[in-house]
């Protein structure tokens, strides 16, 4: 049974039919909203279920995403057990009511089997639908609603559609104008589930470079800055573990731009710089189980750049309680930090959030992150400059 577009009903009756004084108790299992995924219900007995979850495409790493929201006309408790088929279990459930307000699951509602990879849940449902998601749900809905408030609070960002997805959706790029011709580029939510650090990293990363503050605005007449929310909306709306509509990972297309979603980048930033900017900063933001850290350049290639990424780094680490762990990797794969220096000759870093870390200081890194970013660009142009 494909719940995949769909709502389904689950009867927890033994037999379809009800005398007038027996109790009908029913589930109701719903996929009918954007960045859901639940491929397949089992019912073992009237009050345990197995719900099936795969991904979309294969290759895929371990991040089985699933979403649904659940229900029943009267209170009852049910033990679901999440299979993935050969993969493992990863993300500890959240959980909401609106889809907007998230917490974690309590510890002994959840047992994982380390071996077979299978996470058992024990839910109350009742009338009211509550929603179990891998990680919180931001749509694309969720986020251009997000974006759109924003932007009518900053009269000085403008919403551009940069291109179109797979499935023919905008891409949207988002711009702080300025006469100067530095630019920084951000990058949010290539892989689907990365919430953690592609949306609320990055949401609170961009909020402070758009703020009132007088670092915000002495940087915003400084930089440009170019950024593209959602660049996966598909994969989000689709509930895909890794991939877009193609069954494409973008941060493996940064040297062939086999995609429209990485191409719009290619050719927006491109035509950008062919109008004479420069691009002197680049961020993608993702989410990793090991996380947080940063991807940044190789040894070798830093000694080639003006040191903004060690600048940055050192200036986090002496302002803040927060320690960096830099991770450097090749410059010979095709992620998207590799095409800012390969091809745009700028630095560049791949931010990753970890998957479960606290929300509140998701929020603190990201803030704390962008203001010593800002500081280390004005003082590197001021130092330049002299």
């Amino acid at each position: 049974m494909n719940l995949k577009y769909q709502t389904v009903i689950l009867f927890l009756s033994i037999t379809l039919f009800f005398s007038c004084s027996q109790e009908k108790k029913e589930v109701i299992f719903d996929t009918s909203f954007l960045g859901a995924r639940l491929d397949s219900i089992k019912k073992i007995d009237n009050n345990t279920y197995q719900a099936y979850t795969f991904p979309a495409f294969e290759p895929v790493n371990k991040s089985p995403w699933f979403a649904f929201g659940v229900s029943s006309p009267k209170e009852q408790k049910i033990t679901l057990h999440l299979k993935y088929g050969k993969y493992k279990h990863r993300y500890i459930p959240k959980v909401s009511t609106d889809k907007k307000n998230w917490h974690t699951i309590s510890k002994n509602q959840i047992k994982v089997d380390t071996v077979s990879g299978v996470a058992t849940l024990q839910i109350k449902v009742s009338p009211q639908k509550k929603y179990i998601a891998a990680q919180e749900v931001f749509s694309s809905k969720d986020t251009y609603s997000w974006l759109n408030t924003t932007i009518k609070k900053h009269p000085f960002l403008q919403k551009e559609i940069a291109g179109k997805t797979v499935l023919n959706k905008n891409n949207y790029v988002v711009v702080s104008e300025s006469k100067t011709k530095k630019a920084i580029v951000l990058i949010a939510r290539q892989h689907p589930p990365e919430v953690p650090g592609g949306t609320l990293s990055f949401t609170a990363f961009f909020e402070e470079l758009i703020g009132e503050t007088e670092l915000a605005k002495q940087f915003r007449k400084a930089y440009t800055i170019y950024t593209f929310p959602l660049l996966n909306p598909d994969g989000a709306d689709m509930g895909n573990w890794r991939h877009n509509a193609n069954g494409k990972d973008l941060n493996r297309d940064w040297e062939d731009f086999t995609q429209p979603e990485t191409q719009t980048v290619k050719n927006y930033i491109t035509s950008k710089i062919n109008e004479g900017k420069k691009v002197k900063f680049g961020i993608d933001f993702h989410t990793s189980y090991s996380g947080p850290y940063l991807l940044v350049l190789d040894s070798i290639n830093e000694q080639k750049t003006k040191k903004i990424i060690p600048k940055w780094i050192q200036n986090i680490e002496t302002n803040s309680d927060f320690k960096v762990e830099a991770r450097r990797r090749s410059q010979k794969l095709p992620y998207c930090y590799n095409w800012f220096f390969n091809t745009l000759n700028s630095e560049a870093v791949t931010y990753e959030e970890g998957d479960e870390i606290d929300r509140k200081i998701i929020n603190q890194r990201a803030k704390t992150y962008a203001n010593q970013l800002m500081k280390t660009l004005l003082t590197n142009t001021t130092n330049n400059e002299k």
